[in-house]
């Protein structure tokens, strides 16, 4: 029985508009899409402004205007040929881009799937020239008065695609997109003043200027936000990011730039985030923009036509150097949350100073519940858990406090005066007002949650849960890596069975979880015998400690944690004081005396704030006396 015939399919090069149509598939995804793309030509061309007119989420109209060296009449119909550009001239080219634009599929692909209007002058050409193109198709091309630079209209968007129109979210998703590439695209150039209209209404209108000025107004509705910059190995990094209490549920608010270019990618985005450590709740994400340098021939941007993902050759570095330079900005005492009164901002010049001093005596009676036993501790016990370190002190100099003083609105650690200066300048007269243990007052409590205590003429509202986490992790932590931790033997070993998952986690942390005062083996199949658990944790129950905590280390994993801070954040949770737990006066004050001490005082290891500051100033205005 013979096949039926079968026709041969012919290979045949495709016509040029239907490549064009089939590169605007992946260049031209959406009207932001679009936007990218003009801008950047026109940031390529020299511009010094640059505005943007949307008119119905682009799918009506997306006009850019801008003031550049614009395009000679010759040369303005080869612009819309594919592969046509002047960024690049040969292959040894790609391998040190620093234009924006370098494929030439842009303007081809934008006409291909739209009607284009585009009006471009130079600065030794008397007259302009127009040129029209509707669906690839050229329809006019003329001389036309207009000023030096190019103005590029773009009508009914994917007008001869509607499978890709169909395919569009609706106009309040697509205009939430223009706006971020528009802010985007601000950002990284804050040489260039740039305006962004959308449906006749002006989003913002900024001139060129200051970096920070252009971040703050467009991130952080006016708010001081903390400076990052560093210069480390392969990369220099400069940018401005918010403080906790700004973040977001989304990724929306932080921004990525390498040489000027926007860019998304998730390794330098976790590595901002991982930057804040404990300062961000889980689920939340910072608000920010970070700008990268780095040598072009360390940077493949010639990934996907849209340009927006990169290769970097040394990644993992730029990675850590992201880390460091984020701690170090944020390590500046500058992000103690104010209580906030009224629509109107705090005056955060003079609010926002906080002076903090040790205490001059060795000891303070300061028997923090989960610290030693509850209660009052003998004087030896207190001696050995919270004696001041001695400094050494100039001979004739008298015993004084050591003193940092902050402007937590700025994060800029404050000069202190020569008569305030610390012993070791050789100064002996202390400031008179400070927060330091001896005007540190108990006001009173509420809920049995919320320690209100009093310095100077600023009330300060400490959760007394977080504030002993706060304490407690920071000591676990310490006592873990110089292996310190003591376990409390129970009178009889407790035999626990884990179910899978909780083993498997069990057999990766099981030696640390040893290290931190348990005394914990296998005992066959799933079954883990303990023998002693943390001193912190003694008067909880063994079996449900063991579970929480292995619980907690999974959880805490997925988000990024190492072992050991998991492990030190979940006891420090466990063995905190609760909501309901009341502390008697020396505890409450001693608990605060404590947290002062503490290397990050102003968030537990979870990102909450451990207290808030109410100054006199806001009380004055909730009152009407401001």
């Amino acid at each position: 029985m013979t096949q039926p015939a079968v026709k041969r399919p012919v290979i045949r090069p495709l016509p040029e508009r239907l490549i064009n149509k089939i590169a605007a598939g992946e260049v031209v995804e959406r009207p932001s899409a679009v936007v990218k793309e003009l801008v950047e030509n026109a940031i390529d061309a020299g511009s010094t402004r640059i505005d943007i007119i949307i008119e119905k989420s682009g799918s009506k109209l997306i006009k850019i205007v801008d003031n550049g060296w614009g395009i000679p009449a010759d040369q303005i119909e080869i612009a819309f040929s594919r592969h046509a550009t002047s960024k690049i001239t040969g292959f040894s080219d790609l391998d040190n881009i620093t234009s924006y634009g370098f494929r030439g599929e842009a303007l081809p692909s934008i006409a291909s799937v739209s009607r284009t209007r585009m009006v471009s002058r130079t600065a030794d050409a008397e007259v302009g020239t127009e040129i029209i193109y509707e669906g690839g198709v050229l329809q006019s091309r003329k001389p036309i008065a207009a000023p030096v630079g190019t103005t590029i209209e773009v009508e009914n968007l994917f007008f001869n695609t509607p499978a890709r129109r169909k395919f569009l979210k609706t106009e309040a998703t697509e205009a939430r997109y223009l706006s971020r590439i528009a802010m985007a695209l601000a950002i990284g150039r804050c040489d260039i003043a740039f305006s962004f209209s959308m449906n006749g209404r002006t989003v913002f209108s900024l001139p060129a200027g200051d970096l920070g000025q252009r971040i703050s107004g467009l991130l952080g509705f006016g708010k001081a936000m903390v400076k990052v910059a560093g210069d480390s190995g392969p990369v220099s990094i400069s940018g401005y990011i918010g403080k906790p209490d700004q973040a977001q549920s989304n990724r929306w608010g932080h921004f990525l730039f390498i040489n000027g270019r926007y860019i998304q990618s998730v390794t330098l985005s976790h590595a901002l985030g991982a930057g804040y450590g404990e300062l961000l709740p889980k689920g939340m994400y910072p608000v920010g923009a970070l700008l990268l340098t780095v040598n072009p021939g360390e940077v493949d941007v010639n990934v996907h036509p849209a340009k927006t993902e990169v290769r970097l050759s040394q990644e993992r570095d730029i990675h850590d150097a992201i880390v460091g330079a984020v701690k170090e900005g944020l390590r500046q005492d500058g992000i103690i949350p104010v209580f906030k009164t009224g629509d109107r901002p705090s005056d955060t010049q003079s609010a926002n100073r906080l002076t903090l001093v040790q205490p001059e005596q060795p000891y303070r009676q300061q028997a923090i519940p989960g610290i030693g036993s509850r209660g009052y501790v003998n004087p030896q016990q207190m001696k050995e858990l919270y004696t001041v370190p001695e400094r050494n002190v100039p001979s004739g100099a008298g015993s004084l406090p050591e003193i940092v003083r902050v402007d937590t609105s700025t994060g800029e650690i404050i000069e202190t005066p020569p008569a305030v200066r610390s012993v070791a300048e050789g100064s002996t007269q202390p400031e008179k007002e400070s927060l330091s243990a001896d005007n540190i007052r108990l006001v009173g409590r509420f809920s049995d949650l919320y320690l209100v205590m009093q310095a100077g003429e600023d009330l300060y509202v400490v959760d007394q849960h977080t504030a002993h986490e706060r304490v407690l992790f920071e000591e676990t932590i310490r006592k873990i890596e110089q292996h310190q931790m003591v376990g409390q033997h129970l009178l009889l070993p407790v035999q626990v069975e884990l179910d899978p998952e909780q083993f498997a986690v069990y057999s990766e942390a099981g030696q640390l979880l040893n290290e931190a005062g348990f005394g914990v083996a296998e005992f066959g199949g799933r079954t883990v015998r303990i023998e002693s658990v943390p001193m912190l944790l003694s008067r909880k129950s063994p079996e449900k400690v063991l579970r929480k905590i292995i619980d907690d280390i999974a959880s805490l994993k997925k988000t990024g944690h190492d072992l050991k801070k998991a492990m030190a954040q979940s006891i420090a949770c466990r063995a905190a004081v609760m909501s309901g737990d009341r502390l008697n006066d020396r505890e409450a004050v001693g608990l605060l005396e404590q947290l002062l001490k503490c290397e990050n005082r102003y968030s537990c290891p979870h990102g909450r704030p451990t207290f808030v500051k109410i100054s006199r100033t806001d009380l004055d205005r909730q009152f009407g006396r401001a």
